[in-house]
């Protein structure tokens, strides 16, 4: 039974092909030249065995013949089937190298688009799932598409052609012979195609858990320090044989259908085979059949029968990867919900005004950000925002930098909506150093020139000694080359903040956002970083998110929130003598 989703299975991957790999039919249309000259190889065996068979009986099995003069005949046999046999073999090996170069040229095109969607698409998209499942997509997803497509490529075409062939050739040989095979083969499929969308549901549950199972593994080796310090090893080792024993369930239970696919055409070959001898026999024994035609027939059902049983389960296959195209387009398809609108502005150089009026925002999953914030930044000005844990002090960031839209209110950049800007153009001019110095699997002279690319090794020096970052680089021992390794974890703590403000201080935007950007700084690191940003802070907006005392009471102005309002604004003597908010995370903090 074709279950109601089998079509959608079916336009998933008709739209993969059409997206993806028709760009690379050039590669298919030789593969498939190659596959027809396989098949014709191998109707040829078929003939030549005919051939053999009816020679045989005219020299020794039919007294009242004439024999043939000579044994040429053999050699000219031999040396048929030793041809055919090289012909065959070339053309296999031809097929397969230029179906599966089309095949990873289309994995590329597949793999380059999801991370496209992903790169281009809302922030607020990758930042709700977890990054397990995301890996998962681009690897398990994408192994179950290239198992589909390389069959399909490889046997699909081939199997076709052959089997046509064939039955052709066993038609010509003996069509009532032919008509019981073709009564006999179709027998089989019904319960094969029914495995088939079974094996469908079952291999979407299971890339779907594959993505669970990535998750928790890089969740634990990232968090093995924690793991170690609270002795959660047996905690954790829990946790993972539970994922494994999941997906080893559903892995068998896909597999076990798998399985059956086979079986039930060996038994439909075995009937099938039993019949035909049968049948055969008794024609022969009428004299309605030669032995040529008997073994070039068995011959032709020989060839026959392996690619009737690759068709058979290559359903089972079409669904796997069917259910993998699904998700490939779960991505691909997802609207983006911030983007440019029609009419947005460019951008250029920013003076540095900010300014949130009556913003309102609240997370995706629910959680309330702001209520109705508001407060301005004048251009060179460097405003600390304070607050207590949940305020809202990390959302100003995300908004300013729109990463996510204000529900209501408006957020703006010299009195332009971030809302009506081109968002490069927008995040041109900030320069972001947050708490989770986010370093990449690079040089390190590479993860401060994202800053700006295309800058010099001397600016990229600049900046790391503005940054109190040089010393330590220069001492390491490839100095800039040196690897900063994933995430930066060849670094410490500081030294990642250090090469991240260096990244900020070279993109030199005009407005700067320090979100924790000193709090994994020693007191001497943190005086010198402090005052390099004095200097480089000078002319620009900063905007800075910090608990510690000494990073906020030199700002300009300090702006105090609570519950996602601004409920107090001064500088640090003013606020103080209020006794207010601010006055109480004070004395809070020095207690």
């Amino acid at each position: 039974m074709v279950t109601a989703e089998a079509p959608r299975q079916t336009g998933s991957l008709r739209r993969l092909f059409a997206a993806y790999f028709r760009p690379h039919l050039g590669w298919f249309a030789v593969g498939t030249l190659m596959a027809l000259l396989t098949s014709l190889s191998a109707m040829g065996y078929s003939l030549v065995l005919k051939e053999l068979g009816d020679r045989l009986q005219a020299n020794f099995g039919d007294e009242a013949a004439a024999p043939i003069a000579g044994p040429d005949w053999i050699w000219w046999i031999g040396g048929a089937i030793v041809a055919l046999s090289c012909a065959r073999a070339l053309t296999l090996y031809l097929m397969t190298v230029f179906n599966n170069t089309g095949v990873q040229r289309g994995l590329v095109s597949v793999q380059s688009s999801q991370f496209d969607s992903l790169t281009d698409g809302d922030y607020a998209r990758v930042a709700a799932d977890a990054s397990g499942d995301f890996v998962s997509r681009f690897i398990n997803d994408v192994n179950a598409i290239r198992d589909a497509a390389l069959r399909f490529a490889n046997n699909f075409t081939k199997s076709t052609i052959t089997v046509i062939g064939m039955f052709g050739v066993m038609i010509v040989i003996d069509w009532q012979l032919t008509l019981l095979l073709l009564v006999a083969y179709p027998i089989a499929f019904g319960p094969v195609i029914g495995l088939g969308n079974r094996i469908r549901k079952r291999s979407k549950q299971a890339q779907k858990q594959v993505g669970q199972v990535t998750s928790l593994l890089s969740e634990g080796f990232q968090s093995a320090r924690v793991v170690k310090a609270y002795g959660l090893e047996p905690y954790q080792k829990s946790r993972a044989r539970q994922g494994f024993k999941e997906r080893s369930k559903l892995f068998l239970k896909v597999l076990t259908d798998r399985a059956a696919v086979d079986p039930i055409l060996e038994v439909a070959g075995g009937a099938a085979l039993a019949g035909i001898l049968g049948f055969a026999a008794w024609r022969m024994s009428e004299g309605a059949m030669t032995l040529g035609d008997l073994l070039g027939f068995i011959a032709a059902l020989g060839i026959v029968s392996p690619e009737l049983r690759a068709l058979g389960t290559l359903n089972a296959v079409a669904q796997e990867g069917g259910a993998a195209a699904d998700r490939v387009f779960e991505i691909v398809d997802a609207t983006t919900h911030i983007a440019d609108a029609p009419d947005a502005e460019r951008l250029t150089r920013a003076s540095g005004q900010i300014e949130f009026d009556a913003v309102t925002f609240a997370y995706p999953d629910g959680t309330r950000a702001l209520n109705g914030l508001s407060f301005k930044a004048a251009p060179g000005e460097t405003v600390a925002i304070v607050g207590p844990s949940g305020a809202g002090k990390s959302t100003v960031f995300n908004l300013l930098m729109r990463l996510y839209d204000a529900e209501t209110g408006s957020v703006r950049v010299d009195g332009h909506d971030v809302r009506r800007v081109i968002g490069n153009t927008l995040r041109a001019n900030i320069g972001l150093v947050a708490q989770d110095s986010a370093l990449f699997d690079d040089t390190i002279q590479n993860n401060i020139a994202l800053g700006r690319l295309g800058a010099t090794n001397a600016e990229i020096e600049a900046a790391a000694k503005a940054a109190n970052a040089h010393e330590f680089i220069s001492a390491m021992p490839e100095g800039y080359q040196s690897p900063a390794g994933e995430m930066g974890r060849n670094l410490s703590g500081g030294q990642r903040q250090r090469v991240a403000l260096a990244r900020a201080i070279l993109r030199g935007a005009p407005i700067l956002l320090l979100d924790e950007a000193t709090s994994a700084l020693d007191a001497e690191s943190e005086a010198k970083v402090q005052a390099a940003l004095a200097e480089f802070s000078r002319g620009r907006t900063t905007l800075i998110i910090a608990h510690r005392l000494s990073t906020v009471r030199a700002a300009d102005r300090i702006i105090v929130m609570e519950d996602g309002r601004a409920v107090e604004e001064g500088t640090h003597d003013t606020l103080m003598a209020s006794s207010g908010a601010y006055k109480r995370l004070v004395e809070l903090q020095l207690s």
